[in-house]
This record gives structure tokens, sequence and C-alpha cells, in this order.
């Protein structure tokens, strides 16, 4: 015949696996998210060099900078001077994304996001006196932001 083992017994030695088997079953479900993460390059211009001691201002000449430089990106006449314009932008943008499918539970889906955008920019300015020398240089690296600051901002 076989034996009977009581009720309580028997719940008390099975309730601690079934409430952990159960816990690792919901947290499995919760933590099978998405996670994504996304990067973007883009690259407009070529690289500009600092031209220190290339390029000297009262000896220059504008055939000089084209052989040397090439054709700029603009070319503008201000007050009988020339001024060309060299630029180089970078655009690099970054994305991370976790999502939690919480439906079955809830009804709803968790997401959780973060991206930042890095715009960069080099700007050499020559400008040019009527006779084709070079009367003075601006060369100007920076950002539009820092990325960091960005990358938790909304856009």
């Amino acid at each position: 015949m076989a034996r009977r083992i009581p009720f309580q017994i028997l719940s008390k030695a099975i309730a601690p696996r079934a409430f952990g088997a159960l816990l690792l079953i919901v947290l499995g479900a919760l933590l099978s998210g998405c996670v994504s993460f996304q990067s973007i390059r883009i690259v407009e211009g070529r690289e500009i060099a600092d031209p220190g001691d290339t390029l000297e201002v009262g000896r220059t000449t504008l055939g000089q900078v084209l052989s040397l430089l090439g054709a700029p990106d603009k070319l503008v006449e201000l007050q009988g001077k020339d001024l060309l314009v060299y630029e180089r932008m970078v655009l690099d943008e970054k994305r991370l994304s976790l999502g939690i499918p919480v439906a079955d539970i809830w009804g709803a889906r968790i997401d959780f996001s973060s991206y930042g955008t890095l715009i960069r920019y080099d700007t050499l300015a020559l400008f040019f006196s009527p006779n084709g020398v070079l009367q003075d240089m601006v060369l100007e690296k920076g950002s539009i932001q820092p990325f960091l600051k960005v990358l938790f901002t909304e856009m």
C-alpha cells in the first residue's frame, strides 16, 4: 500500500523550489529584450591640415594655394578681394536601445534609448588681395556640441 505524505509537508518542500523556478521564468521573460547599437558616420569634404608655415601672409600667391590645396569648396568675392573657403564636416551619431517585452505581464513594452550626435567642422578661410597675394587666413576646428552632453539630451 502506498504511503501518503501529508499536504503540509509536501507544500513546504516544494514551495521554495517552485518560487525559485517561477522567479527565474519571470526574470528571463523580462531580461530577454532586444538590445541594438547603431553607429552612423558621414564625412563631407577632405582633411584640412593646419597651413602653419606652408602659407605666408603677404608672400603666398593664389596660384600657389590652388596648387597646394586644390579647388576650394566656396569662392566668394568681397569688396574686390577673393575669399577661398575649404570645409570639412563630420557627422558621428551613436544610438543604444534596450527594449524589454513585458506585454504578457503588463500589456506594454518598456524601451530605454540613448543617443548622441557629434558634428565636427574644420574651416580654412583664405583672403586674397586684388593682385592675388594672401592677406589673411583663419583656421577653425571645432564641434557644434560636446558629444557626451548630446548623448543624454532629447533631440
